[in-house]
């Protein structure tokens, strides 16, 4: 029904086009969708680039865009954009998910008196809506009434008519079908008015009532005649319609009724809704199905194929979205953002609340830089590596970004060569083994390790994803945390350090061969974990039976080569609620509710308390950490010394997620869009560094779940999408992918998000909330 089309992307305009709806004389049409996220599926009518396109049917094309912009209400397919002046002139309106009138009868039917007579009225209202825009349709026909579960829609106005401008139209030319004209049609264009529509509605209300229409004969000539004499045959038309069905074929087009008379006459005893019968119901799913199907399909191809779109028209590929509005306290002047009228569905909404949990992703890579903004070191934060296996600053890639956990993975995360070698787009099924309470995977050369809730991992091949391993897990049962943990494991380049709700578990890299473990008591669990320079460090928090008991904080530091361990911090005021952080012979920590906290990385000791500060998350940026907090404004910028603030950046936002910074020198931190009703969910904008001055502001993927940077890249994954900038504002850099759903998953399913991406060498590799584990490439 509806087929991808093949080959690299294509563009019309702001659109990429996905799949062939149909073709005709003039041109075709295509389903298709914009890059700004939350965009709607859109058709967009191509005009065919063989005819002869001279000025005069610019000229005509410009007046039925301005024509079909002027219609709007219920019942109507509303115009959203169109170029008459480009290489091939097109318009886009919006899509209905829903088979044809002629496709519906053909295949269910005639339908019933009760259905026909909503059919009816939700058509007769849409017309008067197009009247009353002094338009004319001129080709109403069962093709042109697309039906949806919520009542009929009326589209193309392809060959619409202002009524100021017959003199558009050739003399003496003809529009309409045949079996669906009027008899002034029959005269030429200047006989048209709004009665004629009323004509051509009565004769595709026989057609639904009966599968034929009035005039229908076997011969053209004969149907022309009949139109013209009025003979209208009426038998097969349920007695309840063909009063109303006789009044609206009149020969005179005043003794018609208007379309706002017909529909109240038609509502008159009809219901709310029309009352589709099963088969046509059926029909509905068939179609939203394809859709899905078609949209799964794009997914697919967009995940698995590089970037090498092209234009339709020559121009460049899909331009990023709008810049959204920038707030003058916090920037200059940027370029203003469209508002849209587009709601989010209930799904959407819903999946937008679960995805708060999802934690930031990011990527570790060889590069270089000084301090935390160093990719591919995954020692010390200062840039140094002083323990762990060999070659461990070339072959690890962890869900920070680097030791300092900015988020950069460096400029080689988009260098082909840093791939796994032959590597190709895969998706694997995660086993049956693990249980889906803990997510979280890092990348060893070319072993993907990837956990679950209890300690259990398994190993894909990064290239091909073929399975390699998978390890065993505490039998235990569950501790007392609820919920999926998004603690990932991490690794030294020989062994993988598995944290769960249990303990820690170290599984050899090539063999999965346990190394050690360490369990703790039932009323613990590990609530953070890091390597640096050859310890292991785990933040653990202990749950008291009491309910007003607060539980035991501690952080406890293991030799990573055997387990051995070498000190446990003293009692901490509450438990650690992001990563820990190493830098500087430091290891620091944000303290739930409780600000900050420094400890000796050699013997754990407390050197420094800054509760006077608080952190959801810190990020250890050159010779700075950085501090942020849910429902705080800015991103505060600490003494790595004294946890004094020095300053704060971003200081009007909200961070919904954590920032990210690099070796680029720009900060990019994502906002919530306050605006529920608004498809932009979040807003990310973009900081210099060293002045602290706004760069930009745009949307973000609908629902954004992770942000990260690859050197002078930004990497967005949102629900459904996923895109890539540069840091400066480049509009030309924008590059969109979409999400690819598990097979039987259309977009009325709640949206599951990828866990905390890896990239490597232009690809990503990610773990999914619905089993899957899957590699593509980045956008």
């Amino acid at each position: 029904m509806l087929d991808p089309l093949p080959g690299p992307p294509r563009h019309v305009g702001p659109y990429r086009l996905l799949a062939l709806i149909g073709a005709g004389g003039m041109g075709e049409v295509y389903l298709a969708r914009a890059a700004r996220p939350g965009a709607p599926l859109v058709a967009v009518k191509t005009v065919r680039p063989d005819l002869d396109i001279d000025q005069e049917f610019r000229t005509r094309f410009r007046r039925e865009i301005a024509a079909a912009r002027a219609v709007s209400g219920p019942g109507t397919a509303e115009l959203l954009d169109g170029d008459a002046d480009t290489e091939v002139p097109w318009l886009a309106t919006g899509y209905v998910a829903g088979p044809s009138l002629a496709e519906t009868v053909r295949r269910c039917g005639p339908l019933p008196a009760d259905a026909v007579r909503a059919l009816g009225a939700g058509l007769a209202r849409a017309l008067a809506a197009v009247h009353a825009a002094q338009v004319l349709h001129r080709d109403l026909k069962p093709g042109n009434v697309l039906l949806t579960p919520e009542g009929p829609t009326l589209i193309d106005f392809g060959i619409a008519q202002a009524f100021d401008a017959t003199a558009l139209t050739t003399a003496g030319m003809v529009v309409g079908t045949p079996g669906f004209m009027a008899p002034e049609q029959m005269e030429g264009s200047h006989a048209v008015v709004p009665a004629s529509d009323v004509f051509t509605l009565g004769a595709v209300l026989c057609f639904a009532a009966t599968g034929r229409g009035p005039f229908d004969d076997q011969e053209l000539a004969s149907v022309i005649f009949r139109i013209a004499r009025g003979d209208a045959d009426l038998s097969a038309v349920p007695d309840e319609l063909r009063d109303v069905v006789a009044d609206c074929l009149r020969r005179a087009p005043g003794d018609r009724p208007t379309a706002a008379a017909l529909a109240d006459r038609l509502a008159g005893t009809a219901g709310a809704g029309v009352p589709w019968p099963a088969p046509v119901l059926s029909l509905f799913a068939e179609h939203r199905e394809a859709v899905a199907r078609c949209e799964q399909a794009v997914a697919r191809a967009s995940f698995a194929a590089a970037d090498t779109a092209t234009a339709t028209d020559g121009r460049p590929p899909l331009p990023p979205p709008p810049p959204a509005p920038s707030s003058p306290a916090l920037a200059g002047p940027a370029a203003p953002h469209p508002p849209s009228t587009r709601r989010r569905a209930p799904w959407i909404l819903a999946a937008a609340l679960a995805a708060v949990a999802v934690t930031l992703a990011a990527v570790l890579l060889p590069g270089n830089g000084e301090g935390g903004d160093s990719p591919g070191r995954n020692g010390s934060a200062d840039g140094t590596s002083k323990g762990g296996g060999k070659g461990h600053a070339d072959r690890v890639v962890t869900a920070y970004g680097n030791p300092g956990r900015t988020g950069d993975f460096g400029a080689a995360t988009t260098r082909a060569s840093a791939r796994p070698k032959g590597w190709k787009p895969w998706t694997a099924a995660r086993p049956k083994s693990l249980d889906d309470q803990g997510n979280g995977c890092v990348l060893v050369t070319s072993t993907l390790v990837c956990r679950d809730g209890k300690g259990a991992a398994t190993a894909l091949d990064a290239a091909t994803g073929g399975h390699r391993w998978t390890s065993r897990g505490f039998t235990a049962e569950a501790g007392a945390l609820q919920g999926v943990q998004t603690v990932p494991p991490e690794s030294d380049g020989e062994r993988v350090y598995v944290p769960s709700e249990r303990g820690v578990i170290a599984v050899d890299v090539t063999s999965g061969a346990e190394r050690w473990r360490e369990p703790l008591p039932s009323d613990t669990a590990v609530m953070q974990l890091t390597y640096a320079d050859g310890v292991v460090y785990t933040a653990e928090f202990g749950f008291s039976d009491e309910a007003a008991a607060p539980g035991e904080a501690h952080v406890r530091a293991r030799r990573a080569r055997d387990g051995r361990e070498l000190w446990r911090s003293p009692r901490l005021p509450a438990k650690v609620q992001d990563a820990l952080l190493i830098k500087g012979g430091r290891l620091y920590a944000a303290i739930e509710g409780k600000g900050v906290l420094a400890l000796s990385a050699e013997t754990g000791g407390i050197v420094r308390t800054a509760p006077a500060q608080p952190c959801h998350g810190l990020l250890a940026y050159r010779a700075s950490l950085l501090c942020w907090d849910h429902g705080a404004r800015g991103i505060r910028e600490l003494d790595p010394e004294t946890l004094a603030t020095r300053r704060t950046l971003a200081p009007g936002l909200e961070p919904a997620l954590p920032p990210v910074v690099g070796d680029a020198g720009v900060l990019v931190v994502t906002a919530r869009n306050p605006d529920a009703d608004d498809p932009v969910t979040h807003h990310m904008s973009a900081f210099d560094w060293r002045t602290g001055r706004r760069l930009w502001r745009y949307g973000a993927p609908q629902d954004t779940v992770t942000v990260a940077l690859a050197g002078k890249r930004v990497l967005a994954v949102g629900l459904y999408e996923m895109w890539g900038r540069s840091t400066a504002d480049d509009l030309d850099s924008y590059r969109r992918k979409n999400i690819p759903r598990p097979d039987g998953e259309t977009e009325f399913d709640d949206a599951r998000p990828l866990g905390a991406p890896l990239y490597a060498g232009g690809a990503l590799f990610a773990a999914t909330d619905d089993g899957r584990i899957l590699s593509g490439y980045a956008p």
